[in-house]
């Protein structure tokens, strides 16, 4: 059975997308008031015993946490990940909110 995830970068937080075990499948932007506040990216798990890290820059201090892949929500399609997007850009927004990243 595959296994997806939702990881997020925002400018208060990075998530390390590269990561063995883990394939980054697709990225959006999400806009609010047409300003980009996150990324959100779905990845399938290849290894459940992997660690996703996070990177906080707070107060001129970095804090690295390096959190279990268990603890993630996990979907079973990509649909059900992409349809988790659709809910947390809101139910009655518009497509322009969640754009698909197209890789250069």
């Amino acid at each position: 059975m595959a296994k997806y995830i939702i990881l997020t970068n925002k400018d208060e937080y990075q998530t390390n997308l590269v990561t063995a075990g883990l394939e980054i499948i697709e990225t959006y932007q999400y806009f609010f008031f047409d300003q980009l506040k996150a990324k959100y990216s779905i990845a399938q798990v290849h290894d459940d015993s992997i660690k996703i890290t996070l990177t906080e820059e707070k107060d001129g201090k970095t804090y690295i946490n390096n959190i279990p892949v268990k603890f993630f929500e996990v979907f079973e399609t990509i649909e059900g990940a992409q349809d988790e997007l659709k809910e947390l850009a809101g139910p009655n927004s518009d497509s322009s909110r969640l754009q698909l990243e197209v890789a250069v």
